[in-house]
């Protein structure tokens, strides 16, 4: 039996925060942004041995099909599926492995290129059931300034589940969200291994969280930086 399936779970437009989610104007905006940074960090992975699933509202389908016929076709291990179809995808991408290592990315945001690899290696203890990264950096890509950052709670972790655990309905309650996440049994990957990133569509997220001492001005170390998470940005 396979040990370790790694399942990227990537919420689209099924949050509740704005109706505007729904529509053909925020679709295709945010479709264009999760091109240009998302799917380049998901197709940077030095270990390609993950699927991405990226999940939409089921009123949307049309929307969501028809806005990512204007680009090249996706990798095969990334998905759009609706939300009636994601627990089912889920399923079938787990059977015959040991555990299923769930993975949260936003759709705009960025893991570094080695985050797959990691997770393939690390071995947590047995009754670890979070791996949490607090430390990554803040993209203002609308100016080009990028600064360090670090949450003790972050939506950047990873849930650990046996599968026949998962199969038979086990699931972790966060009823928080990702900050409840600290609050289960956990262990910290000390890498800066994610990229929030801003842009003309964010509804939550400024650059005034960092502090002056954090915000990284040499432009050619902010570009190396960068292509760590999503490639060559020429």
């Amino acid at each position: 039996m396979d040990r370790k399936k790694i399942i990227i779970d990537i919420p689209f437009n099924v949050c509740t925060f704005s109706n505007k989610r729904l529509t053909k104007e925020w679709i295709n905006q945010r479709i264009l942004i999760f091109m240009k940074f998302t799917l380049q960090s998901l197709k940077i992975q030095t270990n390609q041995d993950f699927i991405a699933l990226i999940q939409y509202d089921d009123s949307t389908r049309e929307l969501v099909k028809q806005a990512l016929t204007n680009y090249d076709t996706l990798p095969h291990n990334v998905k759009f599926v609706s939300q009636s179809e994601h627990r089912y995808q889920i399923l079938e991408c787990i059977r015959g492995y040991e555990y299923l290592y769930l993975v949260r990315l936003d759709s705009d945001d960025m893991y570094h290129k080695s985050f797959i690899q990691q997770l393939h290696e690390y071995k947590p203890k047995e009754n670890t059931i979070a791996l949490i990264n607090q430390n990554g950096y803040l993209y203002d890509s609308l100016q080009n300034r990028l600064a360090k950052i670090h949450f003790t709670s972050p939506p950047f972790y990873t849930l650990i589940y046996k599968v026949k655990d998962y199969i038979e309905g086990k699931r972790y309650k966060l009823p928080g969200g990702h900050t409840d996440v600290i609050k289960v049994p956990h262990e910290i990957l000390d890498k800066a291994n994610y990229v929030v990133v801003i842009h003309s569509n964010n509804d939550s997220t400024s650059f005034k969280l960092v502090k002056d001492k954090d915000i990284i001005i040499d432009e050619f170390k902010i570009k190396e930086i960068l292509k760590e998470f999503m490639g060559n940005t020429n």
